[in-house]
């Protein structure tokens, strides 16, 4: 129908009747619709309730399981820092084992590398000349230490002597010193009056 038209009566009636239904039809939609606002809105509220429910208990697991977590692991800790410390101790014994075998045998190679160079070093005649003047040593050492016995043996009879002795050891001394002396004055003047 353009806006310039008229209507009849029984049309008019019939677009509000329609409109009429229309109305019905909108209160009715907007009701329902209400209706449902509600329900979910009932929903929403009881699932924020069962959701703070939720949380709570989760808090109350999570702060159970928590300590018990940490029950655990100072258990654990605690089991660890045990069995570290015996097998540390046995772990330190094998490795002195060890290091007590390694040194022997580092000695050993080193006396076989000494006795090597030796045995470059020095030939068969070398060794035995060694081998006498080694002999002429020690036989030197020898009437050395019987000379140091017997000398021993000596300044013990003089000590027997006392206080006396040692006055008279003490003048031969002075009177010694004293003839060296005039003697190298002798011999000065006698270089100088030749």
């Amino acid at each position: 129908m353009a806006s310039g038209d008229f209507c009849s009566p029984g049309e008019g009636m019939e677009i509000l009747q329609q409109d009429a239904d229309s109305e019905t039809v909108k209160a009715a939609k907007v009701w329902k619709l209400a209706e449902v606002l509600v329900g979910e809105q009932q929903q929403c509220q009881d699932a924020k309730s069962q959701q703070k429910e939720q949380m709570l208990l989760l808090e109350k697991k999570s702060a159970a399981y928590s300590q018990v977590l940490l029950r655990c692991l100072t258990l654990l800790q605690r089991l660890l820092q045990e069995h570290r410390l015996k097998t540390q101790s046995e772990l330190d014994r094998i490795n002195a084992q060890y290091l007590e075998v390694k040194c022997g045998a580092m000695i050993l190679k080193l006396r076989m590398e000494e006795l090597k160079i030796l045995s470059d070093t020095y030939t068969v005649e070398k060794v035995e000349v060694h081998r006498l003047i080694r002999d002429r040593l020690e036989g030197a050492i020898h009437l050395q230490e019987q000379d140091m016995e017997n000398s021993r043996q000596v300044l013990n009879s003089y000590e027997v002597l006392g206080e006396e002795f040692d006055r008279l050891v003490k003048e031969y001394t002075v009177l010694k010193q004293a003839t060296e002396n005039k003697r190298w004055a002798l011999q000065e003047f006698s270089k100088v009056y030749r």
